[in-house]
């Protein structure tokens, strides 16, 4: 398992995709909070934090995702996984070690481009009316969605590699973000809802705001962990039985 860790965390850090996610996303992390304006009755830095958490529920996990959609289906196409297999290493290791290189490169990604913003927020934005606990709540919500959405693109990688792969994680996300607006305006109070808003970073991104945080939130966090555990399961129940021939 070390050796796999190492062999994909060389092969990650050694690829343009990397650097042109991480600089990609904080670029865009920084036009959003230069543009975002305040609504009523809040400040700027409120804004702006809210911008900043819909930007780390939804573009950096289908950012970061896409782009290592792409690296683990390479191996898929140039054969890297056969010889993994071939030299002693058991299939449950090989996706245990995408799963945690992928959640490593999502953090990364989330770690320069949130905490930089951050950084600018603290020192140029009205930070009046943000409490540490909210920042602190929306902060752990974020994270946990993201290894959330990380462990569900891995799967979609496996099960359909290369650009289809990338196309269903696409349109899935988009539907289920529409899914999830409609349905908090037509269906505000089913709890049906409300628990599938709690699994998916498309539904919590609808609740999630600094100045009102959605209620029980280690009851998202579990639920959200759940979901990410359920596909590390079914990714290696999948990646098991897969033919590479």
């Amino acid at each position: 398992m070390r050796k796999l860790l190492r062999t994909d965390f060389t092969r990650l850090v050694k690829t343009l995709l990397f650097y042109l996610t991480l600089g990609g996303v904080t670029a865009i992390f920084y036009l959003c909070l230069f543009f975002s304006s305040a609504g009523a009755g809040e400040s700027r830095g409120v804004a702006v934090c809210n911008t900043m958490c819909s930007l780390a529920v939804l573009l950096v996990p289908l950012v970061v995702c896409g782009a290592y959609m792409l690296f683990v289906s390479n191996e898929f196409s140039g054969g890297a996984i056969r010889n993994k297999l071939i030299v002693g290493h058991r299939r449950t290791d090989v996706y245990l070690a995408w799963s945690v290189v992928g959640l490593v490169d999502g953090l990364i990604v989330a770690a320069v481009s949130v905490g930089s913003s951050a950084i600018l927020i603290r020192l140029f934005a009205d930070t009046t009316g943000l409490s540490a606990k909210k920042v602190a709540v929306a902060a752990g919500i974020a994270l946990c969605m993201l290894i959330s959405k990380m462990c569900q693109s891995i799967l979609l990688s496996v099960v359909l590699p290369g650009a289809k792969g990338m196309l269903v994680n696409y349109l899935l996300t988009y539907a289920l973000l529409m899914f999830f607006v409609i349905m908090q305006d037509t269906a505000p109070d089913s709890k049906i809802v409300d628990l599938l808003a709690r699994c998916f970073p498309e539904g919590q991104v609808t609740k999630l705001n600094i100045s009102k945080m959605p209620d029980r939130p280690w009851l998202t966090v579990l639920c959200g962990l759940g979901f990410a555990a359920l596909c590390v399961i079914l990714g290696i129940h999948v990646f098991r039985k897969k033919d590479l021939s």
